[in-house]
């Protein structure tokens, strides 16, 4: 009987231990990455289904599209100054009038009656007015002629008390009497000097009077204008040459104070009003130019006034055609335009794309070099226009990016191309 050996086993080289430790670890990596590929949300889509755009260097024109209507350069309103029945209509809607055309006769009782009774009422205010001034010169007049009357009786006694006194030393003339003439020439010298005194003050007051008086004729005449005038404007005429394009105004109907009655265009010239987003309003300035296409033509117009007004997130602005504008236009008709805010930078663009409406900007999903996946990538961009969007952080030059739309995606890290 045979005793059993003992068998011992062998021991492993190092270089296999770490050959053992190297598999470990790359089944541990494998491991891992698996797990945490799956813990990515991931969307897939196929390639046809998106666009992948790539980020360029180059000029950015800070452009915006606008939306124009065909204006005429001027417009005039006409307005019922004073409200009355339509009598008699003398033009069509359409017409062409020119300045002082009567367009449409108004009648109203109440306003003839009003307007009799002021101008019988100024005219006897005018009339007393003219009355006073008349009596201020006839007194005038009645003053002189009473100075003139007292000089002549002085001149006359002094004659008589130089004759007197020689009279008088000769006992010739009593003294009773040449005394009663020096008293009577003395008197006749107090009677100058008041009336003279009393010419001043007449002057005085007849001067400030007949200012008076002229200043109240103005405002009369004024009044009786203003009578007239509104009488007048029973018959509404043509403020200036033009198109009536607007007239609603029928026989008999009744027009009330300040009651809009149409609009006179000038034809022979034209503007351009857009409506503008409010997020431009600071932007937008006059003096900026504009651009357009008709009918294969280009032109060019540019800002002559800006409405800082906002009315439903919108403001308003006008513009003139830069040149001869376009033929055959018509009020009313709608241009496409774009706006140039300001001059062309040299910068990162991308294409614009629905993503914009759906991330704000804010990121977007880049390319891997492999193009089978696309990362979610935080971005920064700044002005925009209807082709690109300046990046101005998180991408580089060649980058591709999906730029249509993530309706679908935004709640994922990672989107898969598929074929």
């Amino acid at each position: 009987m045979t005793m059993d050996r003992k068998i011992e086993k062998k021991k492993l080289a190092p270089w296999q231990w770490g050959l053992i430790a190297v598999l470990a670890a790359a089944a541990i990596w494998f491991i891992y990455q698996l797990l945490a590929d799956a813990s990515i949300r991931t969307y897939r889509v196929p390639q046809e289904q998106i666009i992948v755009s790539t980020v360029v260097f180059g000029a950015f024109e800070d452009l915006i599209p606008i939306r124009g209507t065909i204006q005429p350069f001027n417009s005039v309103f006409l307005d019922a100054v004073i409200g009355g029945a339509v009598e008699e209509v003398f033009v069509e809607e359409g017409s062409f009038v020119t300045a002082g055309q009567p367009l449409v006769q108004l009648t109203n009782t109440t306003t003839r009656l009003t307007a009799a009774t002021a101008d019988a009422n100024t005219t006897e205010q005018l009339n007393n007015l003219s009355n006073i001034s008349n009596s201020f010169e006839t007194t005038k007049l009645n003053t002189e002629r009473e100075i003139i009357n007292v000089e002549y009786r002085i001149t006359t006694l002094e004659r008589l008390k130089a004759r007197a006194e020689k009279l008088v030393a000769n006992s010739l003339v009593s003294e009773e009497e040449f005394e009663a003439l020096v008293d009577e020439l003395v008197y006749q010298g107090k009677v100058l000097a008041n009336t003279f005194a009393r010419q001043v003050i007449e002057e005085r007051i007849r001067i400030e009077r007949l200012l008076q008086i002229e200043v109240q004729m103005k405002m009369l005449e004024e009044n009786l204008r203003i009578s007239q005038s509104s009488f007048e404007s029973l018959l509404v005429r043509a403020p200036i040459t033009g198109q009536l394009t607007s007239f609603p105004v029928q026989i008999g109907e009744s027009k009330q104070n300040g009651q809009r009655l149409g609009q006179i265009d000038v034809v022979d010239q034209y503007k351009v009003v857009a409506q503008i987003d409010e997020f431009y309003v600071s932007r937008v300035t006059a003096g900026q130019a504009a651009t357009f296409t008709l009918v294969g033509t280009d032109y060019a117009a540019s800002v002559v006034k800006v409405y800082p007004q906002i009315t439903q997130g919108t403001f308003e602005v006008d513009l003139e055609f830069d040149g001869p504008p376009p033929t055959n236009i018509r009020r009313g008709q709608t241009l496409q335009m774009e706006l140039t805010l300001g001059n062309p930078v040299e910068t990162l663009l991308l294409p614009l794309g629905g993503f914009i409406q759906d991330t704000g900007g804010n990121w977007v999903f880049v390319l891997d070099n492999t193009g089978e996946y696309a990362l979610r990538r935080d971005i920064r961009v700044g002005r925009r226009n209807n082709r690109y969007v300046e990046v101005r952080e998180g991408l580089q030059q060649g980058d591709r990016v999906i730029t249509s739309s993530y309706s679908q995606m935004q709640d994922m890290e990672r989107i898969q191309l598929t074929q």
